[in-house]
Formats: C-alpha cells, sequence, structure tokens
C-alpha cells in the first residue's frame, strides 16, 4: 500500500522550518527508502509565533516538487492554519482543494473557536486536527470534541513522535485517529518512524491508504 505525510514543514526558509535547500534531495531520498510515495508540504500559516513568508511559498514548493519528483516522491501544496480569535485569513491552502489542517493554542482554546470552525466548515471545507493530542484544554470525553466530531465532523490526526503517549494512545484505541503524520520540520529519522507507526497502526493505516485512493 502506498504512504502519504500530510503534515510537513519541508519548504526550505518558508515558515520555521529547519531543513536547507542543500538537504532537500537527501530528506526525499529519506521518505522514499521509508516507502512514503506521498508528502504534503503545510507551512504555518496565521500563526503568531512562527514568520511564515507568505510570497516564498508557491515559488519554493514549484522547486521543492521539481527534487522530489527526481526521488519519486508525489508532492502536494496544503498548510497548517493557526485558529485565533481572529478572523479567517483570506489566504491559506488546502490540502487536496478541500481538506484544512488546523492547529491553534495548546493550553486554551481561542474564543469563538467552534465558531471558527464553523466558518471553515461553510466555505465547503473538510477539517483535520493537526496534532491533537498536543491540547491540553481537549479530551474525546469533552463537549467541545462531541461537538467537533458528531457536528463539523472534523478529522483526527496525531504526531508519530508523539504516538505512544497516553493521550494519543487515547485517541487510538477510541477508533477516533484518521491520520498519523511526522510534522517534519527537518528530522532525519522522521520518515521511517512515521513508517514503522503505521505499521503498528493497521486500523489508522488502512484509512490513509482509503484516503490516498481517494484523491
Amino acid at each position: 500500500m502506498s504512504l502519504i505525510d500530510i503534515h510537513s514543514h519541508l519548504l526550505p526558509k518558508v515558515d520555521d522550518s529547519k531543513l536547507s535547500k542543500f538537504s532537500f534531495s537527501k530528506m526525499m531520498k529519506t521518505y522514499r527508502e521509508a516507502g512514503i510515495e506521498n508528502l504534503c508540504f503545510s507551512p504555518h500559516i496565521n500563526d503568531p509565533y512562527v514568520d511564515t513568508k507568505m510570497d516564498k511559498i508557491e515559488p519554493t514548493f514549484e522547486w521543492a516538487s521539481e527534487k522530489a519528483k527526481k526521488e519519486g516522491i508525489n508532492t502536494y501544496l496544503g498548510c497548517e492554519l493557526y485558529i485565533t480569535e481572529g478572523e479567517i485569513p483570506q489566504k491559506f491552502y488546502p490540502h487536496f482543494s478541500r481538506y484544512v489542517l488546523c492547529e491553534t493554542n495548546v493550553d486554551f482554546a481561542p474564543k469563538c473557536y467552534l465558531d471558527s470552525l464553523r466558518k471553515i466548515k461553510d466555505k465547503g471545507y473538510e477539517i483535520i486536527i493537526a496534532h491533537i493530542e498536543r491540547y491540553n484544554w481537549l479530551n474525546p470525553e469533552s463537549e467541545t470534541f462531541r461537538v467537533m466530531k458528531e457536528e463539523l465532523g472534523v478529522l483526527v490526526q496525531i504526531n508519530a513522535s508523539s504516538s505512544r503517549t497516553s493521550k494519543a494512545n487515547e485517541y487510538l484505541t477510541r477508533g477516533l485517529v484518521d491520520f498519523i503524520a511526522s510534522d517534519n520540520h527537518g528530522k532525519f529519522e522522521l520518515p521511517k518512524l512515521l513508517a514503522e507507526t503505521l505499521a503498528s497502526n493497521p486500523r489508522v493505516y488502512q484509512k490513509m491508504n482509503n484516503f490516498i485512493k481517494s484523491i
């Protein structure tokens, strides 16, 4: 089955990626060796803690796609949209023109968080909650999560590097995880870790394989 990483920060000098242009091809080889043939670049957008160079996203993606293609990697442009108390930005990049990968503050939910997600949903997008295991204010038993799942139909992503934490395990054992991803900012060990984590979680592995077939 084909593998995909839907969450990475590997476009050099665009956001807080630690990967250089010099080492980019090596990273793509590492993905290919791990059996991951599909890779989404998801630069931060609207994150108050990250200086994302919006004007560099598209040209750097074009450059990266050409490099990745030579290593046998299919690439896609998305983003990681940070939800704040303000308005949703006018410009962002949905994954596959349909899915919006969303993150927010790990210690508290911004005011009107659910309303912000509803605005995204009302625009016709599906919502993926990035690294859900990080949010200290959210858990599968909470009313907020119930609304997110039952009303908004959100999809859930966890990071491979934290898949064995108690919080991630709670979502996994309940069958609530739709994606496991790397959230890779430039670490060469993460593609292999992602592949191994998926292999040990066949239910999520199958969900993601079905997802690849649908895009």
